[in-house]
């Protein structure tokens, strides 16, 4: 685990905060490591029935940290591998999962909260596939998710242009469940943790099972994703178009 990943536990709710406002919550592979960490350990932790993953400060995450990159480039399908373990954890959590969006979620860090089952957004919130402005392709299950949520002629439109949307173009987007006032964000998500913790655990299992497998599955679509962003991102490293975007 790392400092800038919290998780705890409120009755029955598992909170993995991302905890690095300093860079708007931009991942490395240290807190992509400790993501998969949490989502495996509320997976198998029989005390918890929902998890609500969340940031801190005015993001929930501007996606992955490119300057961490930087290292890696003789081999950035391993790199991306290791990235993407995260993505692959949280699709395979068979409990219900609530991204509560308090800001600023782009790139990996959108599509991280796509991943889980139900998304509650800010009104303050901004959203965009922000990786064509980088010169790099979908990651995190992207593909497939926008897919799940908003088919593909909407789906191309937001990789295409790497739209932005928040408030009203955010609520009308189908990307999200429910749009709150920001003060009453934690609030809405908590209770809706609660409401699904009184429901039948198995029940809630076998529905998710039953609604993942009958849309646009996630996990091949990473590979596929792996393989086109280490093709991209070799070239969008030596961009200046890229530079500007670069954390830390």
């Amino acid at each position: 685990m790392t400092r800038h990943i919290r998780y705890d536990v409120t009755g029955r709710t598992a909170w993995v905060t991302i905890d690095r406002p300093e860079r708007k919550n931009a991942l490395r592979l240290a807190e992509f490591a400790a993501l998969g960490d949490c989502f495996a350990r509320f997976e198998a932790d029989a005390g918890t029935s929902v998890l609500v993953l969340t940031g801190t400060g005015d993001s929930f995450s501007s996606g992955a940290d490119l300057s961490d990159l930087e290292p890696y480039r003789s081999d950035l399908v391993a790199h991306l591998r290791a990235l993407h373990s995260s993505a692959e954890a949280l699709a395979a959590v068979t409990k219900p999962t609530i991204a509560a969006i308090n800001g600023i979620a782009v790139g990996a860090g959108l599509n991280l909260a796509l991943g889980c089952d139900l998304t509650i957004a800010a009104e303050s919130a901004m959203v965009s596939e922000i990786f064509i402005d980088r010169g790099l392709t979908l990651d995190f299950g992207g593909s497939a998710l926008l897919l799940q949520r908003i088919g593909l002629h909407k789906a191309k439109e937001l990789a295409f242009f790497g739209t932005r949307l928040k408030g009203r173009e955010l609520a009308e987007s189908g990307l999200v469940n429910l749009v709150v006032p920001d003060s009453d964000l934690r609030s809405v998500a908590g209770e809706w943790a609660r409401s699904l913790s009184e429901r039948s655990p198995e029940a809630l299992r076998s529905l998710k099972e039953l609604l993942n497998a009958a849309s646009q599955p996630v996990a091949p679509a990473i590979e596929r994703e792996i393989a086109a962003q280490a093709e991209v991102a070799a070239r969008a490293l030596n961009s200046p178009e890229t530079a500007r975007y670069r954390h830390g």
